[in-house]
C-alpha cells in the first residue's frame, strides 16, 4: 500500500493490528503500540468484536497514524490527522486585496482590505491511502497584522473596491487608518472549516480549523498628504 501524503514519498506503509476496543475502555484487549484506546468497531458476521487496524509510515510513527479502519468494512477511515495534513499541505494562502491600488496609503485616510477568494474552495482529490478521498475548504475568518502594531480580524471575504461603487469615506468597510509615515507589511492568516468525502457519500467534517502554512502578505508606503496655501492669480 503507498500514500501520496507529504513526506510519504509513494513508500510502503506500515499496517499494525490493533486488537479491539471494549465500551469499558479497558485496554484488555488493546494494542498499546497504537496509543490510546480507539473506537468500538461494529460486530460483523461471526466476529462479535472485531479488530481496527492503522496504517502508519513508518512503525517509530505510530502515535499519528494515516487511517484507521475495522475488520470486514471496505473503506479505510482516514485519520483526523492525515486529513488535516493533507488539507494543509494543499491551502494556499489568498491574496490579499487592497485600495488605494497604489503601493501607497495616507495618513488618516482609510485604507480598504479585503480576501481575495471565494467562500468556498474545493481542493481536488487526495489519495491519501491509495483511494480518492474529496477535499474541500469554508471561509471562517482572517486575521490581520497591518504593520503598526495593531490588528484585527475580518470575518467575511470582504467586499474588493470598484470606483463605479465609490464608498466615498467607506467607514462600513473593513480597512484602517495609519497614523504615521514609513513602509508597513501587512500581514493576513486566513482560517478555513475543512471537509471530506469518500466517493459519493456525504461530507463529513474535519475537526478545528485549518490554514495555510504561510500567511498572505502584501507592502504599502504609508505617505503623509500636506495642503499647501497659493495666492490667487
Amino acid at each position: 500500500m503507498s500514500t501520496d501524503l507529504r513526506d510519504g514519498g509513494g513508500s510502503p506503509v506500515l499496517v499494525i493490528d490493533c486488537g479491539y476496543a471494549t465500551a469499558t475502555d479497558d485496554h484488555t484487549h488493546w494494542n498499546r503500540a497504537c496509543g490510546p484506546t480507539g473506537f468500538p468497531c461494529p460486530p460483523v458476521a461471526g466476529t462479535a468484536h472485531p479488530h481496527q487496524f492503522i496504517t502508519v509510515i513508518s512503525p517509530a510513527d505510530t502515535a499519528v497514524p494515516i487511517a484507521a479502519w475495522c475488520a470486514g468494512t471496505a473503506t479505510p477511515m482516514p485519520s483526523t490527522a492525515a486529513l488535516r495534513d493533507e488539507v494543509i499541505r494543499l491551502l494556499h494562502p489568498p491574496p490579499v486585496g487592497v485600495s488605494p491600488s497604489t503601493g501607497t496609503a495616507l495618513i488618516n485616510l482609510r485604507t480598504l482590505f479585503w480576501i481575495s477568494t471565494p467562500t468556498q474552495v474545493n481542493l481536488g482529490q487526495a489519495a491519501l491511502i491509495g483511494f480518492p478521498v474529496d477535499l474541500r475548504v469554508s471561509y471562517q475568518h482572517t486575521d490581520f497584522d497591518f504593520g503598526d502594531g495593531t490588528t484585527d480580524t475580518l470575518t467575511t471575504p470582504g467586499t474588493p473596491y470598484h470606483p463605479a461603487t465609490d464608498c466615498g469615506p467607506c467607514t462600513d468597510r473593513f480597512g484602517h487608518n495609519y497614523t504615521h509615515r514609513g513602509p508597513v507589511t501587512i500581514t493576513a492568516r486566513t482560517y478555513w472549516h475543512a471537509q471530506f468525502r469518500i466517493g459519493t457519500g456525504t461530507w463529513t467534517d474535519i475537526p478545528g480549523d485549518v490554514t495555510a502554512t504561510q500567511p498572505s502578505r502584501t507592502t504599502l508606503t504609508v505617505k503623509q498628504s500636506r495642503a499647501t496655501l497659493t495666492p490667487p492669480r
